[in-house]
């Protein structure tokens, strides 16, 4: 299995569900785009999501509360809206919950942007790092 996805298995405690593996036609697309690390994750699960249980909520039963990684049609969506938005070079991969926006940027590292017009706050120096930091 994937690096990221057996880090986000032991940091988890659980609380993630892996989606089907990406697809073609979108596998070629997102071959032409994405870095080789975020490309070998959608081919294992398309999206990474973060779930949650609540007592009174579902039924107890575990449910959605976000991406850890987002799947590949969000990817493109949301970096086309970053990329109007700071006419930065980047790929959107997750969000940090608070409408900012976790970007590779084509150096491979990580930053953060949660303010339109700032420069992003570096982050990590790969997915690894990312996950290491945000779920550790």
């Amino acid at each position: 299995m994937n690096k990221v996805i057996e880090l986000i298995q032991q940091r988890s405690y659980g609380a993630y569900r892996l989606c089907p593996p990406l697809e073609e036609p979108q596998l070629s697309q997102a071959m032409t785009m994405l870095p080789n690390d975020l490309l070998e994750i959608l081919k294992v699960s398309n999206g990474i999501l973060e779930l949650t249980t609540h007592p009174k909520a579902n039924d107890g039963k575990p449910f959605v509360i976000g991406s850890i990684l987002y799947p590949f049609d969000e990817i493109v969506s949301q970096t086309k809206v970053f990329n109007e938005l700071y006419t930065v070079e980047g790929i959107v991969f997750a969000g940090n919950g608070a409408g900012g926006y976790f970007v590779i940027r084509p150096d491979g590292n990580i930053y953060l942007y949660e303010y339109v017009g700032e420069e992003g706050e570096y982050y990590a120096e790969d997915i690894i790092g990312y996950i290491s930091k945000h779920y550790g």
